[in-house]
């Protein structure tokens, strides 16, 4: 509208500089009219060509262009053969002067119709990739979300079988040899698994529930490496109910046992500890093995971490990995503090 406005103001500014100004008010309300129509033709036509073209490219242009000019024809013709007074009733006007004369407000009106339409649609193709590119993210971090759940169902219902087979093998070794620590361990394995696989029905995991899934594991690792590995768990009970991604912690573990520990002869000691401050859960998983090692299987473990935090929590929850005092490395999580409800079920 304020293009009609200028436009009509342009062709009217010499009536106001040598006419009454009634009369040039009379002059301009009666452009602002011709442009008007004009303008909405302009539109229809750029309007038409957006929805009838398929390609976003030259060929839209092109056929917005054509539309524009054919629009504008037609127009302008109609706002002639409208009037009584118009150019075609004169007798005495040759075809060439009626040519001319609709020639050049055709093309005029033309050229600025096609800038102003060809303006328009690029800002309406800016728009679509906009929104094309902001899906694309959308889609993208919905795919990485439901790859991890998927990836983390799969190591749910494989329950690391060879860590079954092993245990198994031991627990048949000792009732040959103590039948006591045979027992001890088979009723750890039991532990374990009733904790493993209900949780393959049961996505809630809480910090309590990954700890009581910890035990077990050590437990089972204690009678197998004996003297050689001790552990500490000091969480508080009202950190118990904590949300916590199932597997993570006891990830971090594994990955202390078997790349920290277990290469040392004289083992070592795992300790688990959990804090929080403001309004940020952290948990450390720090041992006294051998330290920062490349170990084949580790890495997998901690980068399927570092995706599922970046999934659930984007850039609020972290896993880093620090040097330990004196020996070994501390694995922190830390994520947003939240609990589950009383309605949930005990953690």
């Amino acid at each position: 509208m304020s293009v009609v406005l200028v436009m009509a103001l342009n062709t009217t500014a010499k009536f106001l500089a040598t006419e009454p100004l009634a009369k040039w008010l009379g002059v301009y309300v009666e452009s602002v009219f011709y442009h008007s129509i004009v303008g909405f033709a302009i539109l229809l036509a750029a309007v038409w060509a957006r929805r009838h073209t398929t390609s976003a490219g030259v060929r839209r242009y092109a056929v917005a262009a054509l539309a524009v000019v054919a629009a504008t024809t037609v127009a302008i013709l109609a706002i002639e053969l409208g009037q009584d007074d118009n150019v075609f009733a004169e007798a005495e006007t040759s075809y060439y002067a009626l040519f001319a004369y609709v020639f050049a407000d055709v093309f005029r009106y033309s050229i600025i119709g096609v800038a102003i339409a060809s303006a328009w649609l690029y800002l309406c193709a800016a728009a679509e990739h906009s929104a094309a590119a902001e899906q694309v993210a959308i889609d993208a971090e919905r795919m990485d979300r439901e790859t991890a759940e998927a990836r983390l169902q799969m190591l749910e219902a494989q329950i690391e079988p060879h860590f079954l087979f092993n245990t198994l093998a031991h627990v048949r070794r000792l009732y040959e040899t103590d039948r006591r620590a045979g027992a001890r361990m088979l009723r750890n394995l039991k532990d374990y698994l009733s904790i493993a696989l209900p949780r393959m029905r049961d996505g809630a995991a809480t910090l309590g529930r990954e700890l009581d899934h910890v035990v077990a594991y050590l437990d089972i690792q204690q009678i197998r490496m004996g003297r050689r590995l001790a552990y500490t768990i000091d969480v508080p009970d009202e950190l118990r109910t904590a949300k916590l991604p199932s597997l993570m912690l006891l990830t971090l573990v594994e990955n202390a046992v078997k790349h920290g520990l277990t290469p040392l002869p004289e083992g070592g000691r795992i300790d688990v500890l959990a804090t929080c401050e403001g309004g940020r859960l952290r948990v450390d998983v720090a041992d006294t093995g051998r330290g920062f090692a490349t170990t084949k299987g580790g890495g997998t473990g901690l980068a399927n971490i570092r995706a599922r935090l970046t999934s659930t929590y984007g850039a609020a929850a972290s896993l880093s990995l620090a040097l330990n005092q004196p020996a070994g490395v501390v694995a922190t999580l830390e994520l947003p503090l939240d609990r589950v409800t009383l309605e949930a079920g005990p953690p």
